[in-house]
């Protein structure tokens, strides 16, 4: 009977071998094609793989040099290996200087009035840029965008 418990108790907290994925540190950057950094930009990256389009959307907001980390589950966890198709949002800023406010419903168009790339890279139906995550931690993801119109 101890021998029934000690297996079953193994089997427990080792998970029968789980072959459950979990993320991998993700980091990247957004800058424009002539170099310039996408400073609170709003990066979404949407699986591919029709047996992950339900899954979680691993999310990041640039800093002011255009750096993000991924965030899935807990903060900058990263991303589940996959292949994904990347959405960016940069925000305009209004006459007070402060950063407009956007959301994921910023995708899609919604707010491309505010959005300094004119929703060209926000539609997640149809991704400008695609990335391929591997099981292995990125060095860091350069994320190019076409640079705004003024």
């Amino acid at each position: 009977m101890r021998r029934i418990c000690l297996v079953f108790m193994v089997v427990v907290f080792t998970g029968c071998g789980s072959n459950q994925q979990v993320p991998v540190a993700t980091k990247g950057k957004v800058q424009t094609k002539n170099g310039v950094a996408c400073a609170s930009a709003l990066v979404v990256f949407h699986p591919i793989e029709k047996e992950r389009l339900n899954h979680a959307k691993p999310v990041a907001t640039t800093d002011a040099q255009g750096r993000f980390v991924l965030t899935t589950n807990a903060a900058d966890d990263g991303a589940m290996p996959g292949e994904y198709g990347v959405t960016i949002v940069w925000p305009g800023k209004p006459s007070g200087g402060q950063s407009s406010g956007f959301s994921l419903s910023s995708e899609s168009g919604g707010a491309a009035t505010q959005d300094q790339l004119g929703g060209k890279y926000g539609n997640p139906q149809s991704p400008l840029l695609k990335v391929k995550i591997t099981d292995k931690p990125n060095e860091e993801l350069l994320l190019e965008v076409d640079p705004p119109r003024r």
